[in-house]
């Protein structure tokens, strides 16, 4: 592996100059020019030592330090984060500035900003998003300390599509989004995502595992949609999960390689008032729940294992209790985290200062180990297991 500082030409045009000291390392026996792959993605090395790649252009910037390794099938790149995170990862303490907090393990960070999200995406705060994960309240009349639940639909929707126009800009093209929200608004969420810019490609059916509310003219609701649409016509990055589903009664066989996660998502379970919600759910002493729309550690494995890589930047301008921050972080994706309500922010770095068994993720590993590049999109399982038993 050989780290350097990317010059202007190179995070502008989408390459990297292997220096002298990194050629017997990384292009030994190798003739020159040719085809690789870099970080899952296509690449070529040319015959003066540089290795092109779209995934290069709107990732980096100039002056930003990267780690790259020759791995099995080509190379991958990694980011080592800004000079200023990289002092906080060397000094292993924690500090605050103008309002967040950037924290770095092992040159992944995430930052956590408290306050309105429109301000930060406006003020530069917010940059090189690969993905972002947005779950927005629904307008349904719950009580949130800081948003008002009970707006007109029209004021509603138009602060969702500034929102999701914002977004679009500090995404990288190729970038993804996942935008959660009721069964009904399905033909509003499709709308506000192509007038934003966004390219729809599916529209996931989250089929809750809860005992559905009797309804009086129509059937009974056990579903949320989840719409996943990119920057651009084709997603920078896609990977096709594999999952170890349990037979059902009607199979007459086990499948030995799993199956393909499709757009039905059956298979995880919501964080449901009742004994459902496991040790998961966030309670305070009497048990009542400390946010009523918690959003389970396994719905965004899914979504960040599919969509990203290693070093990747994951965004949340509503992130609520943290929980794409607590994913990502594990996943070795940088993150960022917007929320207004300062109760919900010591909640977000509490889960990340002191993890929680209940948020561990490697007990999904095995689930998804049919993947056929598990191993680069998740941390080696060495590595997972070494955190699992330091909570």
């Amino acid at each position: 592996m050989i780290s350097k500082i990317l010059g202007k030409m190179e995070a502008t045009r989408g390459f990297i100059q292997i220096p002298v000291e990194g050629k017997s390392e990384l292009l030994e026996g190798i003739p020159l020019p040719c085809v690789s792959t870099l970080n899952g993605t296509a690449a070529r090395i040319d015959k003066r030592g540089r290795l092109w790649s779209k995934y290069i252009i709107g990732k980096f910037s100039v002056g930003d330090i990267v780690s790259l390794a020759k791995i099995e099938g080509g190379y991958q790149v990694l980011s080592e984060a800004s000079e200023q995170v990289m002092t906080y990862t060397r000094t292993k303490k924690q500090e605050t500035v103008t309002g967040f907090e950037t924290i770095a393990t092992e040159n992944i960070f995430y930052k956590i900003l408290e306050g309105d999200c429109l301000k930060y995406l406006c003020d530069g705060s917010v940059g090189n998003v690969h993905l972002t994960f947005f779950d927005p309240p629904y307008r349904q009349g719950k009580d949130y300390r800081f948003f008002d639940d009970n707006q007109p639909v029209g004021k509603y929707w138009s602060w969702l599509h500034e929102i999701l126009q914002k977004v679009n800009d500090v995404t990288v093209d190729g970038g993804a989004i996942y935008f959660m929200q009721r069964e009904k608004n399905a033909e509003r969420v499709l709308r506000v995502l192509r007038k934003t810019g966004w390219t729809f490609k599916n529209l996931i059916i989250w089929k809750k595992k809860t005992s559905a509310i009797p309804c009086g003219s129509r059937y009974s609701k056990q579903f949320q949609i989840i719409a996943f649409a990119t920057k651009g016509d084709n997603p920078r990055f896609f990977n096709k999960l594999r999952i170890d589903l349990p037979p059902l009664p009607e199979h007459k066989y086990t499948r030995e390689n799993g199956v393909y996660v499709t757009d039905v998502w059956d298979d995880i379970r919501e964080l449901t008032s009742g004994y459902f919600a496991g040790d998961e759910a966030l309670r305070d002493i009497t048990g009542k729940r400390l946010h009523t729309q918690q959003t389970p550690v396994a719905l965004l494995l899914r979504i960040i294992l599919s969509s990203t890589m290693p070093g990747d930047t994951v965004l949340d301008p509503l992130a609520g209790t943290g929980p794409t921050l607590v994913v990502a972080h594990q996943l070795g994706r940088n993150s960022i985290g917007i929320e207004i309500d300062p109760e919900y922010v010591k909640i977000i770095k509490n889960r990340l200062e002191s993890p929680r068994p209940a948020d561990d993720i490697t007990k999904h590993y095995n689930y998804y180990r049919f993947t056929p590049n598990l191993n680069g999109i998740w941390p080696l399982k060495a590595i997972m297991m070494k955190q699992r038993r330091l909570v």
